[in-house]
């Protein structure tokens, strides 16, 4: 570990300790183990935007599926493809489903971007939560780049997309960049890359998850 990592690592731990609360009180998120199809709905359109909107999105379509006589929490890629392809396309499931957000820094609707990110996992042999849990490393590899390269996506999706399906990580997200920048007092925002690395380090000093830590600092930043 580099001086600036261990540095960083040492100042989130301290910053944690000292505004999270005890660390036996830290939520484990569970996520969706067994439904890309939720996984990837919650990792798009929890991009930027207030976690009530995306809680709405999510009852809508396990509404939905239930109202088909399917289980949301067991929806495949191919699923959440089929159901956006029978409300008419994703600008129309924008409106019926989701939400008419753009994806950050882009044009591009999310509900577009998600639907280009599960097909692009699908041509990578990735339909379901198991496949990218359990998968090889090179098929997680495939995985990460087929998705990242997708218009309006990127690495923070990526990381919401692992943390759902139940892989150990960190969404480096506007939040938890906010809250390494404080612990390290750094000048200007810290990269991701560098949150990220923060974060996962101090998890390892404090003897939590990164996930863990990651959520106890997401919902104190987020003031819930």
């Amino acid at each position: 570990m580099t001086d600036i990592m261990n540095d960083d690592a040492v100042a989130v731990r301290t910053l944690a300790l000292d505004t999270l609360g005890l660390p036996e009180t830290w939520v484990e998120p569970q996520g969706y183990r067994d439904s890309l199809a939720l996984s990837a709905i919650d990792a798009v359109f929890s991009l930027r935007a207030h976690y009530s909107g995306v809680v709405n999105i999510l009852d809508r379509y396990r509404a939905l599926r239930r109202s088909e006589g399917a289980d949301p929490y067991q929806d495949s890629g191919r699923d959440l493809i089929a159901v956006i392809e029978k409300a008419g396309g994703p600008e129309a499931a924008a409106a019926s489903i989701f939400n008419d957000a753009k994806a950050p820094g882009t044009k591009v609707l999310k509900a577009v971007a998600l639907l280009n990110g599960v097909s692009a996992l699908e041509r990578v042999g990735v339909t379901t939560a198991g496949d990218l849990r359990e998968g090889t490393p090179s098929t997680q590899s495939a995985a990460r780049t087929a998705w990242v390269a997708v218009h309006g996506l990127g690495i923070t999706s990526w990381d919401y997309l692992e943390m759902n399906v139940g892989l150990q990580g960190v969404k480096a997200d506007t939040m938890v960049r906010r809250f390494v920048t404080r612990a390290s007092g750094a000048r200007q925002t810290v990269s991701v890359d560098r949150a990220r690395a923060a974060v996962k380090a101090a998890a390892d000093l404090i003897g939590v998850s990164h996930k863990r830590l990651d959520h106890a600092i997401w919902r104190t930043e987020s003031g819930r």
